[in-house]
């Protein structure tokens, strides 16, 4: 019986405080790491990277493009964290109707879609707003955005 208790007792302080070899996100008051130089970013410029993963999410794209330029000027992030950002941005406000007029002649093209980008066709998907476009021709101008470039070499 006493061990019995002592056992309960001992799960009782590993599951409330954590066995200390978990992941960091499992176990209570523990501390994130901060991302490595690897991932181009500095360890004083994390807050900006994820600043300006946010304004992208949220389509505030100026934003997120003047921060990208200040943080990298002032060192926060490394260029090459910057060209990407900017590529990513660059990608999601391409517009459906920029894409090449080959791609354009696909069957079945969602010609009421060109004028929004790809970032309001994946909210769209995401939201599943299907007013304009059903869930397949959204996928398609999703697809035709996105892989431009691999589908212009077939």
């Amino acid at each position: 019986m006493r061990r019995l208790g002592f056992l309960l007792g001992a799960y009782l302080v590993l599951a409330l405080l954590g066995c200390g070899h978990g992941e960091p996100h499992t176990r209570p008051h523990a501390v994130e790491p901060w991302p490595s130089e690897a991932e181009g970013v500095r360890v004083k410029g994390s807050s900006a990277h994820v600043r300006i993963l946010a304004l992208i999410a949220r389509g505030e794209f100026a934003e997120a493009q003047l921060l990208i330029s200040e943080a990298s000027a002032a060192g926060l992030i490394s260029k090459e964290l910057a060209t990407r950002h900017l590529h990513r941005i660059s990608v999601l406000t391409t517009r459906l109707g920029d894409i090449p007029a080959t791609l354009q002649r696909a069957p079945d093209f969602p010609s009421q879609l060109k004028d929004y980008t790809l970032f309001q066709i994946r909210r769209m998907l995401e939201t599943r707003d299907f007013s304009l476009a059903t869930s397949a021709q959204l996928r398609m101008a999703v697809k035709l955005i996105e892989d431009q470039k691999r589908l212009m070499e077939k």
